[in-house]
């Protein structure tokens, strides 16, 4: 009888259990470190996530804020405007309006024309000068209205240089020099230009003429309104000058060298006396080509621009000295600081070939004017 061959169980030794807890003991504890490794990735990462989302919702809300007060800052420029912004807009969406939206067919082709047999019973409001209102001379104040001296009303242009404002006086030198060195046609070419600055003229402009040599003359006694009569009166009153005696004139320089204070001369023609006497800050002066005497006297009129042309140096003395350039250009700033305590008027200076640039540029630079040479033979 064949025997199957069997196999024992043996069963297993005492160590095998021991073993077998070590090995579920060491994947537990890997386990919880596994486990403890990945809950601390995962606090990083979501700390990560919430600075990130931090940063991205305060650039966002930066972005808001900046825009925001962009905005509400062109707004406040808006409304901090003048009422002129506010009507040039509404005039120009009004335009804009009117362009855009097609006209409706006329119902008739020709429109009844209405006529009126009687006159109606609607007055009409009085028109007012604005120039007779406005309070010059004396009481003419340091503001020259709400625009101060700008260039967007009145003004006037005398050989390329321009002026703004509505006070302009013209300040000649009329010394013997002028016509050697002028000439005769260069004389007429100076005439013509004071004819036409005057022409040119608004009607709400003030102006008045200041000639000088050795005394001044004024054309009056304070600028007056640019009409034609005026305009025709100063025409007429230029006449006489840069003639002198020796060519039949009735005075030689100035009207005021030949009769002083009378203030009318042999043809019964005004003039408005201008003496170192009459000026008191240079009071004791003397000397010749007094363009120094003539700007003092203008500003003591308030202009808000001048026009000085000259073909050279003044010859101001006092007690027998000289003064020199820069004295005299001294004197003439720091008196007219005084009259206007504010703004000072603008000063064009045009030399006659460049005689006197140095004295000329420093009254142009000083009273924030531009200094040209011209030569009126050429112009």
């Amino acid at each position: 009888m064949d025997h199957a061959t069997t196999k024992k169980l043996v069963p297993a030794t005492n160590d095998s259990p021991q073993l077998i807890l070590e090995d579920y003991n060491i994947d537990l504890e890997e386990s919880k470190k596994s486990s403890r490794e990945f809950e601390k990735k995962s606090k990083i990462l979501s700390l990560g996530i919430a600075m990130i989302t931090h940063v991205i919702l305060f650039i966002v809300l930066y972005l808001i804020v900046i825009v925001n007060f962009r905005e509400q800052e062109i707004e406040m420029v808006v409304e901090a405007g003048s009422d002129n912004v506010s009507q040039i807009i509404k005039k120009q969406s009004f335009a804009k309006k009117v362009t855009n939206k097609k006209p409706a067919p006329p119902s008739n082709p020709i429109a009844p024309i209405i006529t009126a047999t009687n006159s109606s019973s609607v007055t009409l409001p009085e028109i007012i000068d604005p120039t007779d209102s406005l309070a010059f001379g004396n009481g003419f104040g340091d503001g020259f209205g709400i625009g101060g001296f700008g260039d967007g009303s009145g003004g006037a242009k005398f050989f390329g240089t321009s002026g703004g404002g509505n006070r302009i006086i013209l300040v000649i030198d009329t010394s013997t020099s002028m016509n050697n060195n002028c000439g005769a046609e260069g004389i007429a070419a100076l005439r013509r230009e004071i004819v036409k600055t005057l022409s040119s003229l608004s009607p709400n402009v003030r102006f008045n003429i200041i000639c000088f040599g050795q005394d001044c003359d004024g054309f009056s006694s304070q600028p007056v309104v640019a009409n034609a009569t005026n305009i025709a009166n100063a025409k007429n009153w230029m006449k006489a000058y840069f003639i002198n005696k020796k060519g039949g004139a009735p005075f030689d320089r100035t009207r005021t060298s030949q009769w002083g204070a009378k203030g009318k001369d042999n043809n019964g023609i005004s003039y408005f006396p201008i003496m170192p006497s009459t000026v008191k800050v240079l009071e004791g002066t003397s000397g010749g080509s007094r363009m120094d005497l003539a700007l003092v006297a203008a500003f003591l009129q308030k202009p808000s621009s001048v026009f000085l042309i000259a073909d050279g140096e003044p010859g101001t003395a006092k007690g027998g000295q000289k003064l020199g350039n820069t004295a005299i250009v001294d004197l003439i700033f720091q008196e007219s600081k005084k009259i206007y305590r504010g703004q000072l008027p603008k000063v064009n200076c045009i030399s006659v070939k460049g005689i006197g640039e140095a004295i000329l540029k420093d009254i142009s630079k000083r009273f924030r004017g531009n200094y040209k040479a011209v030569d009126p033979s050429k112009v």
